[in-house]
C-alpha cells in the first residue's frame, strides 16, 4: 500500500485512436517525439517526472532568490553530506551536466572508461573527450546490474583505464542492482591500479532498497546507501530519479583539488558554484526530496508497482525480461526483426495511448514516482497483453543518426 495520500491531481487526457494516430505519423514512428499531451498513460522515463511532495512544494515558496550564499544551498549540501558522508558537494542542474564537467576535468584523448553499462548520453560525453567507453554487464540473477570482475580485470591490464563508472542501479533492464560485495571488489580493483572509482548514484536508494531484501541486510537504507558509497572516489546523480524532483543534480568529492577545478568549471559553464545552475527553489525542494528518498515504506511501495506491472503483463503471455528491475518493467518483442521494439512501441501508442521508451533494441516501461495507481498499472499490463498477442506493423528508418538513434530516428511503415 502507498504510504501517502494523495493531495493534488491532475486529469488524464483521453486522446482518441484517430488522434493517436496522427500524432504516430507526424511523429515518425518515434515515440520520443510524440507531444505529451498527445499520451494517455506516460512510461516514457522516470526521470524528472515523478511527483513531489507538500513539503516540497513548500520549500519551493518559501525559498529566498539571491545569486550566491543561498540558504538553500547550506541546507542541501548539509543533507547531502550527512547522507553520502562526501566533504565536497557541488549542485547541478542535473546529471549529464555532472558527466559533461567531470570528463572533462579528468579524462583525455585515449583514454578508456569501464562500466557496468554506460548510459547513451555517459558514453557520448565520454567518447565527445576522444576516449573509449567499454560495457562490463555481469547479468547473473539477482545482481543483474553488477560489473563483470574478471573482465575487469583482464581489460585493466591491456588498456590505459583512467574511469570504472558504476551505475547504481544498472540502467539496463529497467534498473538491475549492484551487491555490495562486487562494488567492494571493484574498488579494490581500482585502488590496486590506480584508477578512480565513480558511481553514477541517481537510483542509489533502489539499490540501497535491493541489496537489504536480497543479503538480509537489517541496517537502515541511510546506512547501506553510506556502506556503499564509502567503496569510491567521486559520486554524481540526477536527483530527478530517485531524488524525487524535477530538475537538479550534484556532484561529491573526496579530493579538494579536484572540487576546486569543478568550482572553476562551474562558474565557466553553468553559473556561481552554490547555484550550480539553479534557482533557490530548486535547491530546497532537492533538499527535501534527498531525504524522502530514503524512506523504506516508500522504495518498498514504488518497487512493488514495479513488480506488479511486471506480473501482469506476464500473467497475460507478455515476456519480460527478469528478474524484474526496480524502476521498469522491459519488453522482449515476441518476433524477431529489425527495429521490433520500435515497432512494439509504436504498435502500443496506438491501440492503447501507453508511451514507453526505446532503448537500444529494448523496449521499458518506467514507472514515474508518486504518480500512477494500481489500477492504471491494471490497465497498462492487460492493455499491452492484447496488442502483443497480434501481428506488428514492420518499420523502416528514412534517417539514420549516427548519435542516439533512439530519440532522434525517424521511421515509415513498410
Amino acid at each position: 500500500m502507498e504510504p501517502y495520500r494523495i493531495k493534488v491531481i491532475e486529469p488524464i487526457r483521453k486522446i482518441t485512436k484517430r488522434e493517436r494516430e496522427r500524432a504516430l505519423i507526424a511523429a515518425d514512428y518515434n515515440l520520443f517525439l510524440i507531444p505529451a499531451r498527445e499520451v494517455f498513460i506516460d512510461l516514457i522515463s522516470d526521470s524528472g517526472t515523478g511527483a513531489m511532495s507538500a513539503s516540497a512544494w513548500a520549500k519551493i515558496i518559501e525559498a529566498e532568490e539571491d545569486f550566491c550564499g543561498q540558504k538553500s544551498n547550506a541546507d542541501f549540501k548539509r543533507i547531502a553530506r550527512e547522507i553520502t558522508k562526501f566533504p565536497y558537494i557541488q549542485p547541478v542542474h542535473q546529471g549529464r551536466a555532472a558527466e559533461r564537467l567531470l570528463f572533462s576535468l579528468i579524462l583525455k584523448a585515449k583514454d578508456t572508461v569501464l562500466s557496468n553499462t554506460h548510459f547513451e548520453t555517459t558514453r557520448a560525453n565520454i567518447e565527445e573527450i576522444g576516449a573509449t567507453a567499454i560495457d562490463l554487464p555481469s547479468l547473473k540473477p539477482p545482481y543483474c546490474g553488477n560489473i563483470d570482475l574478471n573482465r575487469l580485470e583482464e581489460i585493466i591490464k591491456k588498456k590505459r583505464v583512467r574511469l570504472i563508472i558504476m551505475t547504481l542501479t544498472n540502467n539496463i533492464k529497467g534498473g538491475q542492482p549492484v551487491s555490495l560485495e562486487n562494488i567492494r571488489e571493484t574498488y579494490k580493483l581500482s585502488r590496486k591500479n590506480n584508477i578512480l572509482l565513480v558511481f553514477d548514484a541517481s537510483r542509489f536508494a533502489d539499490n540501497a532498497f535491493f541489496i537489504k531484501k536480497y543479503s538480509g541486510n537489517k541496517k537502515s537504507i541511510k546506512e547501506v546507501c553510506q556502506e556503499m558509497f564509502q567503496f569510491c572516489d567521486i559520486i554524481y546523480l540526477s536527483n530527478k530519479k530517485d531524488g524525487l524532483v524535477n530538475i537538479g543534480g550534484f556532484i561529491g568529492i573526496k579530493d579538494k583539488n579536484l572540487f576546486e577545478r569543478l568550482e572553476e568549471k562551474i562558474i565557466e559553464q553553468e553559473s556561481y558554484p552554490s547555484s550550480g545552475g539553479l534557482a533557490s527553489r530548486d535547491l530546497a525542494a532537492m533538499a527535501v526530496g534527498l531525504k524522502e528518498a530514503l524512506d523504506e515504506d516508500f522504495l518498498k511501495s514504488h518497487i512493488e508497482k514495479v513488480h506488479f506491472l511486471g506480473n501482469v503483463l506476464k500473467e497475460n503471455g507478455v515476456k519480460v525480461f527478469e528478474p524484474i528491475g526496480g524502476h521498469g518493467v522491459v519488453i522482449l518483442p515476441k518476433e524477431n526483426f529489425p527495429y521490433a521494439s520500435f515497432s512494439l512501441g509504436a504498435q502500443i501508442y496506438l491501440e492503447t495511448g501507453v508511451r514507453g521508451g526505446v532503448f537500444g533494441e529494448e523496449y521499458r516501461l518506467a514507472l514515474p514516482r508518486r504518480v500512477y495507481t494500481i489500477e492504471h498499472l491494471k490497465f497498462v499490463g492487460e492493455s499491452i497483453a492484447e496488442v502483443y498477442k497480434k501481428k506488428l506493423m514492420r518499420l523502416q528508418p528514412i534517417n539514420r543518426p549516427s548519435r542516439f538513434f533512439n530519440f532522434f530516428a525517424r521511421f515509415k511503415k513498410e
